[in-house]
């Protein structure tokens, strides 16, 4: 068991006798369809593998990594994987289009239906087609396609030939879209846009037309003839589309989500027929068996691979990785107690301190709270006046815990993003847009506050103004009345806003993106004072003397910032997955503490140690050497008939992506 063998994605060959899957740590795993057991595995690539295809009618398979190489292996003898070649993508060159970096995590791999050629990008983010035949390659034509000016460009996540095999599709991170012949493939047959967010696929319906999955939430029905205009659906999940499968056998269309469940869609509408099954962590990858349509494969992002079938058989699962780390709270100056992926809470307390050379020590302790197994814990917070740790989680549950005993305080109908408490109250906000105050006595709910479009991702709460922040997945930041939750003013164009804080009474600092931004409320301007650190931004925290920020993000760094300035002061690395959070160390938990240390923990289920030093960052070691006892079976999957569809939220504007503007709204209120 390691965080290395975290699958990233996985293919099915055309007998669906075998799953190939690839991990974050490089290799490649032969797993048999029945029952996902291991049939070989080896390591394909120095760097983890985001994407593996199947030939559909030629015993080969190739694995696109991060170390920006394709490899092409014989899976003739699925017992004896063979690596045939090795395509170096820096080598692949277009002039003028050197300024657009590849995004590394972006998956774009397809071989033709019936030739030795594939679909990719170079290191530059062009689309390219290689020809290959076991021992040699050549690019056959690389394209620059998607630039909006001279100094901005996206990169491919998704590609695939068309079902005759004689065109192109390639999608990106920035919503574009080509169809393009290869023969002429500098002037694309059709282009579009939709949303400036991730379209991940595109799945053959019927004719010419078929099915996008797209980070807004929506399921768009796409003509690649040009001859139909686009049907885009509703805002069915409550966080991005990732794949859709088609059941050719029974027609049924099935499509995941980051927000853990697997819908059935109607290509119709593009709208929901209900929700098919639910899973631990958020979805990628999916197949369904034409041999068994009942069965779906799909790929879960706590590292797992999951086998479900819809009509009530044994759930198989594939998962050999610890449990996540997600939060953590000081519980004493010399104590950290986090949590994350299932029941188990971890103690971290510091034992003592070298006086030489400041190095801390450790012991770590692990404890197992009455939880639901299949869940995590979102967000904890620390109730001052009783001491009593509180925990929001993933299914729902507000759970009070005191003594190393649990007890429900609330069960609510939606997973909880974040929370934080005051003396008498629980504020928090869930994924199905609502944000409560409830009473921390008995969980009552004492004023809800609903938004219109979009789930709430993160609150902070000033005590000072007494005014509750709240901020939607994408679209606005509310600032509510911190009783009666009635909406003050709000700010224009969020976007994953995955965590939030006041700095002091009049500025809050909140994560849009991949940056930071800070809203002064004395004088209703909002400012960037973080500019693109990558992807998005997970956590960030000050110091207790506020001298300087750490953030932490999607890939994998660790940022550190002098605090009045916004100076960036340097970075490192976390590990090879991705931190959830980052927490200051008390300066006072032991005496001779080193006074600017850190830990940052996330996917990996460790917690790794910093010191700030010349206004750097150290990475001095793990503080965790045990993990969590994994959970390896089918914990959090929920097989559901579908009965009813799952509600868009009411509305069906898509919220801008424009520069933050704070709304007309905030002159009324004088500030």
């Amino acid at each position: 068991m390691h965080y290395l063998r975290k699958v990233e994605a996985f293919a099915v060959d055309p007998t669906e006798s075998h799953v190939y899957a690839t991990t974050i740590g490089g290799q490649l795993i032969c797993l048999d369809a029945d029952d996902l057991r291991v049939v070989s595995e080896v390591h394909a690539h120095a760097g983890q593998v985001p994407s593996v295809t199947v030939h559909p009618s030629l015993p080969l398979l190739a694995t696109l990594a991060v170390d920006y190489t394709i490899s092409i292996w014989d899976r003739s003898n699925p017992a004896a994987l063979k690596k045939m070649q090795t395509i170096p993508l820096r080598a692949i060159k277009l002039d003028g289009y050197e300024y657009a970096t590849s995004f590394p995590l972006s998956c774009p791999i397809a071989f033709h239906p019936r030739s030795q050629k594939l679909l990719t990008h170079n290191a530059s983010g062009a689309l390219c087609e290689i020809a290959f035949d076991g021992s040699t390659w050549s690019p056959l034509w690389a394209v620059g396609l998607f630039n909006d000016d001279p100094n901005t460009a996206y990169d491919i996540d998704y590609v695939r030939y068309l079902i005759d095999g004689e065109q192109v599709f390639a999608s990106t991170f920035g919503g574009h879209l080509a169809v393009l012949d290869p023969k002429t493939s500098m002037k694309p047959l059709l282009t579009w846009r939709y949303g400036r967010r991730t379209i991940h696929c595109a799945e053959h319906w019927k004719g010419t037309e078929y099915l996008l999955a797209s980070d807004t939430r929506r399921v768009i029905r796409f003509d690649v003839s040009g001859k139909k205009e686009p049907l885009v659906g509703p805002g069915m999940f409550r966080d991005h589309v990732e794949q859709i499968a088609l059941n050719k056998s029974s027609g049924r269309v099935f499509a995941t989500s980051f927000d853990r469940t697997i819908l059935e869609i109607d290509p119709e509408t593009c709208t929901s027929k209900g929700v098919a099954a639910d899973l631990p962590f958020k979805l990628r990858w999916i197949h369904s068996f034409e041999k068994d349509p009942d069965s779906l494969l799909v790929q879960c992002r706590n590292g797992g691979v999951y086998k479900t079938n819809l009509g009530g058989k044994k759930t198989f699962v594939f998962k050999d990785t610890p449990n996540a780390l997600w939060t953590a709270v000081h519980t004493a100056p010399n104590e950290l107690t986090l949590a994350g992926e299932g029941p188990d809470m971890l103690r971290i307390v510091t034992t003592g301190v070298d006086p030489t050379t400041q190095e801390s020590t450790f012991s770590s302790t692990w404890t197992r709270i009455e939880a639901t197994r299949g869940s995590y814990a979102k967000r904890m917070v620390v109730h001052e006046p009783t001491s009593a740790i509180v925990q929001g989680r993933s299914d729902g549950e507000i759970l009070l815990i005191a003594d190393g005993k649990a007890r429900r305080l609330v069960k609510l109908g939606s997973p909880v993003r974040d929370l934080t408490t005051n003396e008498d109250n629980l504020y928090l906000v869930t994924e199905d847009g609502c944000a409560y105050r409830l009473s921390i006595e008995d969980g009552s709910v004492k004023a809800r506050y609903q938004t219109v479009e979009e789930p709430l991702w993160s609150l902070a709460y000033n005590a000072e103004r007494n005014i509750l922040a709240v901020c939607e997945r994408e679209g606005k930041l509310h600032l509510l009345d911190g009783t009666s939750l009635e909406c003050k003013f709000s700010v224009d164009d969020t976007w994953a806003p995955k965590r939030m804080k006041w700095r002091d009474a009049d500025r809050l600092v909140v994560g849009r993106g991949d940056e930071l931004y800070q809203l002064d409320v004395r004088l209703g301007t909002m400012s960037c004072v973080v500019p693109h650190l990558g992807n998005t931004i997970e956590d960030f925290d000050w110091d207790k003397e506020g001298r300087y920020v750490a953030v932490c993000n999607y890939v994998r760094s660790i940022h550190l910032f002098e605090a009045d300035t916004w100076n960036a002061l340097g970075a490192i690395d976390f590990d090879l997955d991705t931190p959830k959070g980052v927490v200051w160390l008390d300066r006072d938990r032991v005496p001779g503490a080193h006074p600017y240390e850190l830990v940052a923990f996330g996917r990996s289920g460790v917690v790794r140690h910093y010191r700030v030093h010349d206004d750097c960052l150290h990475h001095l070691g793990t503080v965790n050497r045990e993990l969590s006892e994994p959970i390896h079976d089918d914990a959090g999957v929920l097989v559901r008939a579908p009965k009813t569809a799952r509600q868009p939220f009411r509305g069906s504007r898509l919220a801008g992506s424009g520069s933050c503007a704070v709304s007309a709204r905030w002159a009324s209120t004088g500030g």
